[in-house]
């Protein structure tokens, strides 16, 4: 079956688009209609047709306690959980397991249709049985506290790397009154608006996480590559994220089940550094920055980021057992 799906990105930028002009959202659907035209319509499989596609997971280490890690990323994007998380397989040889799923369309796991959140929480939350240490980068951070609640008696300690929830913002007009937060999310209402092309979008937004630093070698790629470029362009615009209200409350859930959560960021950007704060905030967890030139911390400076996360997963596991 052939279809297009609701554009959570998109309802994003429009949720800004009142709090800068009455003409602005007409401006913001016509942009996206024009960007939607050029992409292809999805493989998008039926709800059972899509729970029987295999995810395919690496797993580094055959003893100690679980760590899953859920990577980012949008189809046509970035690789898939190993090469996300390569500088991570040390941890393995600190006394943890590691299982490295590649989320659908990437990898080796055949695409289910556009990126959604709410979905691939469920998989996730599937693969938690025995209890897990719960590791997301970006939208797998999003994914990460969304299949938390579902099974939240099974996740050990969750670790969220720059979760991809700046849909809280827009939705708070608290957090819109901070400049910082506020021309954030305006930006986004801006790429949209400039881009002519689903490729323009992706090399805009690749702009704002890559920072001070170069884009991963897997991204460079993409970025130049016309055809993938527009894939993942594609992949940005129509893949569906969680809603402010369903990641509160999930953050809500995790926070009443004691999960210990550690919100990691890199200090590269003000804002992401604030939303680290207002994460840590709506789950009771802590943020610590792990300093790096970029959005990808746990690849940028993975010695540090390795350290602080075994040392969480250990803390976390002794306040468990009450020790």
């Amino acid at each position: 079956m052939l279809q297009k799906t609701a554009v959570g990105l998109i309802a994003l930028i429009s949720a800004l688009s009142p709090m800068q002009s009455r003409a602005q959202p007409a401006a913001v659907s016509r942009a996206q209609a024009a960007l939607v035209a050029q992409c292809p319509p999805w493989p998008t499989p039926s709800p059972a047709e899509a729970d029987a596609l295999p995810i395919h997971v690496t797993r580094w280490g055959d003893t100690g306690p679980v760590v899953l890690l859920i990577h980012g990323g949008v189809q046509g994007d970035v690789g898939g959980g190993p090469s996300s998380f390569a500088r991570q397989k040390p941890i393995s040889q600190d006394g943890f397991q590691l299982l490295l799923p590649d989320r659908p369309g990437f990898g080796q796991s055949p695409t289910r249709g556009p990126d959604n959140m709410e979905n691939e929480s469920v998989w996730i939350a599937r693969m938690m049985d025995g209890g897990v240490n719960l590791i997301g980068h970006s939208w797998g951070g999003a994914d990460a506290l969304l299949a938390a609640a579902r099974q939240p008696e099974k996740v050990r300690s969750l670790i969220l790397i720059e979760p991809a929830m700046t849909q809280l913002i827009p939705a708070d007009p608290e957090l819109m009154k901070n400049p910082v937060l506020h021309q954030a999310v305006a930006e986004r209402a801006q790429w949209l608006l400039a881009a002519k092309t689903p490729a323009d979008f992706m090399r805009s937004f690749a702009a704002t996480v890559t920072g001070a630093g170069k884009a991963p070698p897997a991204l460079a790629a993409v970025l130049n590559d016309p055809q993938k470029a527009t894939a993942s362009g594609c992949a940005l615009i129509e893949g569906k994220v969680a809603t402010a209200a369903e990641t509160r409350a999930a953050a809500a859930t995790v926070a009443q089940a004691g999960i210990p959560v550690l919100v990691v960021t890199g200090g590269w950007s003000p804002a992401r550094d604030m939303e680290g704060d207002i994460i840590a905030k709506l789950t009771h967890g802590r943020h610590v920055i792990v300093r790096s030139p970029s959005h990808f911390v746990q690849a940028a400076n993975a010695a540090e980021f390795n350290k602080v996360a075994v040392d969480f997963m250990r803390e976390a596991d002794k306040t468990r057992n009450g020790q």
